[in-house]
């Protein structure tokens, strides 16, 4: 296994062209369990360029973002820290709900960056983690670098990684998998986008590899949730 390497600041239209096709995303899902939860002060570990933060606001949450990347700081909402999701520079107990969503795969050893998440959470409070399987989007693995390749957090891995470190009597784990035909590629632009969003290609790669589907083109997504509250 190894840590998917950032490149957002080295090519930051990668990540951003994610926003340039229409499809579900997991950030209202997260942004309406934690409201369910009743958090108020809410901390999203490398949330980029803030797709969950914008959310909270409107659900009477407030958000701290933190992500080490300067050039999805520059694009994130307020309060934004840079930092390494495996030294918060945050007091214990300091949030009612913590996310890291699709970004623990980039680290070496997650559990570092889930034990911080857990220390920074009061108790009682709701973590929560995500990624997508291994054999996610399998109508694209002809298509897609690497495609099936394990990271350091994929969803096959994920319950168990996270339950490594919320494992203190009373922790409570909870898992919600998706498996199932949920995103279309309308035409080449869009799967062009969706190439260049999941497998790290150029701009021409991924129009070059977008050009041989056949579309509208059905993806299914493969992947999970990681709930986890601490005692």
């Amino acid at each position: 296994m190894t840590a998917l390497t950032p490149d957002y600041d080295a090519d930051p239209e990668r990540f951003l062209s994610n926003a340039r096709w229409p499809h579900d995303d997991v950030h209202p899902y997260v942004a309406e369990r934690f409201a369910a939860a009743g958090a108020r002060r809410v901390l999203d570990v490398g949330g980029g360029h803030g797709s969950l933060s914008r959310l909270l606001p409107a659900l009477s949450m407030t958000c701290v973002l933190v992500d080490i990347s300067p050039t999805m700081l520059a694009l994130a909402p307020r309060p934004a820290v840079r930092a390494d999701g495996a030294r918060l520079p945050f007091n214990d107990e300091s949030f009612d709900a913590v996310a890291a969503l699709y970004t623990l795969y980039h680290h070496e050893d997650p559990t570092l960056s889930i034990r911080e998440s857990r220390r920074v959470l009061r108790l009682g409070g709701l973590f929560v983690a995500c990624s997508a399987g291994r054999d996610s989007t399998p109508e694209l693995a002809e298509v897609i670098p690497h495609w099936g390749t394990a990271s350091t957090f994929d969803a096959e891995d994920s319950p168990d990684i996270v339950g490594s470190v919320f494992n203190a009597p009373g922790d409570q784990l909870e898992v919600q998998r998706w498996d199932a035909p949920m995103h279309t590629l309308s035409d080449a632009d869009a799967a062009t986008a969706f190439l260049r969003s999941v497998g790290l290609m150029s701009e021409d790669a991924a129009r070059s590899a977008a050009s041989v589907l056949d579309t509208p083109l059905t993806l299914t997504m493969r992947g999970c949730f990681v709930y986890a509250t601490k005692a």
